[in-house]
């Protein structure tokens, strides 16, 4: 066959156009614009394999990874449950989620799994910490040069370390570049603008890295189509004592003052006065309407702030800083991290306390003094409000104190595996302190339900 008659592929800004094609390759479409069969990047490997199999020639300049030879400088053999886990993904053709606890060693595995592969490869990871964490174990990890995408950096490497928002901006532009995805954290990756990233790429292989698989939004479900399924799970639980510390969860209560229960009760019967006034039951698209609502009327406006108002005296009552203040006594040997629900609360703990507060607003620099000195011994404990439920490493940390939170099982976990980390002679604990006789009840429930396993 002739080169003119051999259907051609080309890459064109994140999508592939066959020309030469009598009919089309699997998921490609009649593209009216340019008169041209058109699919996603996401399709060409499914597309060629087809090909080959059908013993159809084709000729292609889409591909422009490498194939490289990543030999690992780190001298370290992997437990047995992150060879089953790595040796899953491998049987499932390279594709799939690995499930693993926080403090379990799923980088190690990604880098077991980079020199498998052998060809350039993009970890996409989704904050600037695990960005500097990533670049770092990957310079020490293999004798190349590591290319960074995000953070102030734009350097392009065959083993290249993004951020979410990086790897999704330049998605288009560089989605024949990688033969290898590795999503960390991987329950980011089904958000709208996250999976274009899967989607405009040609890598035939692709792995997704989490503790926490399920989304409160039921999303997961979409990662099946992006990068495969799951193929390996262990829980905290299969693997404490032997790979991760022992751990208890205790559970704690505090009573509002009578001021406190006063304003809480008063909150509470306007906001839901309103709703049975209205009518609104909170679910079936009754929470979107009495927020379109509270934009529009003062009555629901007044209702909004009422809640709002009810959430924070349970949350934040004055109690659960009485009781910090015996648990910080109680564990003043200990390396203690403390959880809260909102910037305010943390800010309030630390100046009544006087410890440090990692929070979205502390600088990178700062940020990174303080876990350094934390993990050193030089402070006994730091307070923050979400932003290290994820994406950091405190090996020492072995008390988590919940003063406050939302009802996911994601931030629970979490927030638990920070304090897993194993070391000689560490026994865990998380306490959790809850309001008594408030909707907090309800959150500590809900964020304590184990979630459904499901292969996506």
């Amino acid at each position: 066959m002739s080169e003119e008659k051999k259907i051609y592929f080309r890459y064109d800004d994140g999508t592939i156009i066959a020309e030469n094609a009598e009919t089309p390759p699997p998921h490609f479409q009649w593209d009216t614009r340019v008169e041209k069969w058109r699919a996603l990047a996401l399709h060409y490997p499914i597309a060629v394999e087809q090909l080959r199999e059908s013993g159809v020639q084709y000729r292609t300049t889409v591909p422009k990874y490498r194939t490289i030879k990543p030999t690992l400088k780190l001298d370290f053999d992997l437990h047995d449950y992150q060879r089953e886990g790595l040796q899953a993904w491998i049987d499932a053709d390279c594709l799939g989620t690995v499930i693993l606890p926080t403090g379990a060693g799923k980088t190690l595995l990604a880098l077991k799994a980079i020199e498998h592969v052998g060809r350039s490869t993009l970890i996409v990871v989704p904050t600037i910490d695990l960005l500097n964490q990533w670049y770092d174990l990957l310079t020490n990890a293999f004798d190349l040069e590591i290319g960074i995408l995000g953070g102030g950096y734009h350097e392009l490497q065959e083993i290249t370390v993004a951020t979410y928002d990086s790897a999704y901006r330049y998605s288009n532009e560089y989605g024949n570049r990688f033969g290898f995805l590795i999503f960390d954290e991987v329950h980011h990756l089904p958000s709208p603008s996250y999976s274009h990233i899967p989607e405009l790429s040609i890598a035939s292989r692709r792995l997704g890295l989490t503790a926490t698989y399920e989304r409160a939004d039921r999303m997961e479900g979409k990662l099946r189509q992006l990068i495969g399924g799951v193929v390996y799970r262990k829980s905290i639980d299969e693997l404490k004592g032997e790979y991760l510390s022992e751990y208890e969860t205790v559970r704690l209560y505090v009573e509002l003052t009578e001021a406190e229960r006063e304003e809480y009760t008063r909150e509470r019967a306007i906001y839901l006065g309103f709703l049975r006034e209205r009518n609104i039951q909170l679910f079936g698209g009754g929470w979107s309407k009495f927020v379109r609502l509270s934009t529009r009327e003062k009555g629901a406006r007044r209702a909004m702030l009422a809640l709002n108002r009810s959430k924070t005296v349970a949350l934040e009552a004055e109690a659960k800083l009485e009781l910090l203040e015996s648990l910080l006594k109680q564990h003043r040997k200990d390396r203690v991290l403390i959880f809260t629900g909102s910037n305010r609360f943390a800010y309030r703990i630390s100046t009544r306390h006087l410890l440090p507060a990692i929070t979205h607003q502390t600088k990178t620099k700062e940020r990174k003094r303080i876990l350094e000195r934390f993990n050193a011994g030089e402070y006994p404990a730091i307070v923050t409000s979400k932003v290290l439920n994820e994406g950091i490493n405190v090996p020492e940390a072995n008390i988590g104190i919940i003063l406050a939170g939302s009802g996911s099982t994601r931030e629970y976990t979490q927030r638990l595996g920070r304090i897993l980390r194993k070391r000689e002679g560490k026994y865990a604990i998380l306490y959790e302190v809850v309001t008594k006789d408030t909707l907090e009840k309800a959150v500590s429930q809900r964020r304590r339900r184990k979630p459904v396993a499901t292969d996506a």
